[in-house]
């Protein structure tokens, strides 16, 4: 057998490896937490950003009805998830995205029951019992039920501003946050900009805390929202004024957790403008000699628009605004 002696060089790069070795296993000591960490709170963003659906499966007698197959299906969103129903006929599905969902539920020696359309909001448990016909296969059960007032799996109150009522209500200005005084409890001071922009239940408003689509978006500094999102891009918000969840934190005010829209499967947009001057105004003044309002133009163009790259897949959205004003001051 022959043997090859260690020269020098060989013994510089047996070194040179240990060293490299070393350096990789530092490497992960150090990336393996934060690793750990994106995942853990990647976790807790997709809570807070979605919904879920559960109930029971019982057959016309009441009796339980297990392995029954549950789908929530919603094409708008390009989303689709299913489960099977448990030995107590128990079934959840979680992770769905806010939206309008088709509910189907179907089990051997039953008839199909389908709910159409089920309203899903903003971090919440929509809680639905389905009660399934004897009959066959081929036959389909149509239900109707009515939303869901009250979560009665949250200790938290609050109310969530619809995407409905962003669109149609009227906004001076046209900043989402202005809707925060449909909220029980939640007052809108126009005249401040700063910690008592927002007061919830006495609470000032840098002790609110402000989500947009998981992430934190608070103004430490000033209070209110750090980042500012115009109206067309706001899909839904969650305002919770008391005993929301630890998940949130950072607040002993209220949160406002807060969605944005995105593309889907139908290309889809819109665009609008819009104008005040001083015809549209009135004098704010105490002064009898003051009787006409200050010159004013101002101007507010929105464009937001969305639609599928690559159907069910890969989708898009963009908004844009733009917010010239002339206006004159009073010395």
């Amino acid at each position: 057998m022959k043997r090859t002696a260690l020269t020098p060089s060989h013994k510089m790069g047996e070194s040179r490896l240990a060293k490299f070795r070393k350096y990789c296993s530092s490497l992960m000591v150090l990336f393996l937490p934060l690793l750990m960490f994106h995942i853990l709170s990647s976790g807790a963003m997709a809570q807070t950003t979605t919904s879920t659906i559960e109930g029971t499966v019982k057959d016309a007698r009441g009796a339980v009805v297990a392995g029954a197959q549950i789908k929530a299906s919603s094409p708008s969103l390009a989303t689709e998830r299913t489960t099977t129903s448990d030995e107590n006929g128990f079934y959840r599905i979680t992770a769905l995205p806010a939206g309008t969902y088709a509910l189907s539920v179907s089990a051997t020696g039953f008839a199909n029951s389908t709910l159409g359309s089920v309203e899903l909001t903003v971090n919440r448990t929509l809680t639905f019992d389905v009660q399934l016909e004897v009959g066959k296969v081929q036959e389909q059960v149509n239900v109707t039920a009515e939303t869901q007032l009250i979560d009665s799996t949250s200790s938290a109150t609050g109310t969530t501003v619809t995407p409905r009522q962003i669109t149609e209500y009227p906004v001076n200005g046209r900043n989402y946050l202005d809707l925060l005084q449909l909220v029980p409890g939640v007052a809108i001071n126009r005249q401040s900009s700063g910690d008592n922009a927002n007061p919830v239940l006495g609470e000032r408003s840098g002790n609110n805390n402000f989500f947009i689509d998981g992430q934190p978006n608070k103004d430490t500094v000033n209070g209110g929202a750090a980042a500012q999102f115009n109206q067309e891009t706001i899909a839904e918000f969650q305002v919770l004024t008391t005993g929301f969840k630890a998940e949130f934190g950072q607040a002993s005010g209220a949160i406002v957790n807060v969605i944005t829209k995105s593309g889907g499967n139908a290309f889809h947009g819109i665009g609008s403008l819009f104008h005040r001057n001083e015809s549209f105004d009135s004098v704010n003044s105490l002064d009898p000699a003051v009787r006409d309002p200050l010159h004013l133009r101002r101007f507010d163009y929105s464009l937001a628009g969305g639609g599928p790259i690559l159907k069910d897949r890969i989708f898009f959205f963009g908004s844009s605004e733009r917010l010239p004003e002339e206006r004159a001051l009073r010395f």
